[in-house]
């Protein structure tokens, strides 16, 4: 199979995914000093639509998805066909300038309960 000079590798109806590598996205900074960001963590929107003109493609498309309801960070990387990694440098930007709010889920106390799974694993084996 051969391709025009002037045509994509791939055809006109197929996607080619996103052309904006991540770092660009994130202006090149990686994940360092994130609020201890978790791909659960639950972001809400508390500036108004007023205060999102001024802010990029990126941060503004945050906002919308996280304005209604909290969404978590995996929802957000979905949403924006980006990794998750970019999200956490975006979504640690808006905390830092105040138009977002977090929560995290809390750290497990404690280990799954031995005998718990025991009778789990004795009704999968009664299957």
């Amino acid at each position: 199979m051969s391709y025009h000079d002037n045509e994509p590798p791939w055809g006109y109806e197929d996607d080619p995914g996103p052309l904006v590598r991540p770092f660009a996205v994130t202006r090149g900074r990686v994940g360092k000093d994130l609020h201890k960001l978790d791909i659960l963590t639950l972001v809400v929107a508390v500036r108004t639509d007023a205060d999102m003109a001024t802010l990029d493609r990126e941060y503004s498309e945050i906002m919308r998805l996280c304005r209604s309801r909290p969404i978590s960070l995996v929802e957000l990387a979905a949403h924006l066909k980006l990794l998750i990694a970019a999200v956490k440098v975006l979504v640690s930007d808006l905390i830092e300038s105040g138009h977002v709010i977090f929560r995290s889920p809390p750290p497990p106390v404690s280990g799954p309960d031995p005998m718990l799974l025991q009778a789990v694993l004795d009704g999968i084996r009664k299957l």
